[in-house]
């Protein structure tokens, strides 16, 4: 379970947290997201997606730290980033959009 403390404690900087589960899941918080680990599901385990602050600062620790980032693009052309846990599950990581970015981006279409 280092790997896992490793991975989303110190690297996605979340927190564990207890849950009433006794098979072996862990859980963290990343953001307001609660991530359940299960490593003995390792690349089964469904792919999940993270709001986060910055995506590019977050796939940056991660490929920093030695995990696997992948980069890739929408049907849009926008760039789409993924990291893997070191289970081989696969966290899509998207952009938060906080109360002021969302008032700024309604008021732009408004115009």
């Amino acid at each position: 379970m280092t790997a896992a403390r490793a991975f989303y404690a110190r690297v996605l900087r979340g927190r564990r947290v207890r849950r009433d589960v006794h098979d072996g899941t862990l859980a963290f918080i990343v953001g307001e997201t609660v991530v359940d680990v299960r490593p003995d599901l390792g690349g089964a385990a469904p792919a999940i997606v993270l709001p986060v602050e910055n995506p590019d600062a977050v796939a940056q620790r991660c490929w920093d730290a030695g995990f696997t980032v992948r980069v890739g693009q929408d049907r849009s052309g926008e760039a789409t980033i993924s990291v893997i846990d070191p289970f081989g599950r696969r966290l899509d990581l998207a952009p938060t959009i906080g109360l002021t970015s969302r008032t700024r981006a309604m008021s732009k279409e408004a115009s």
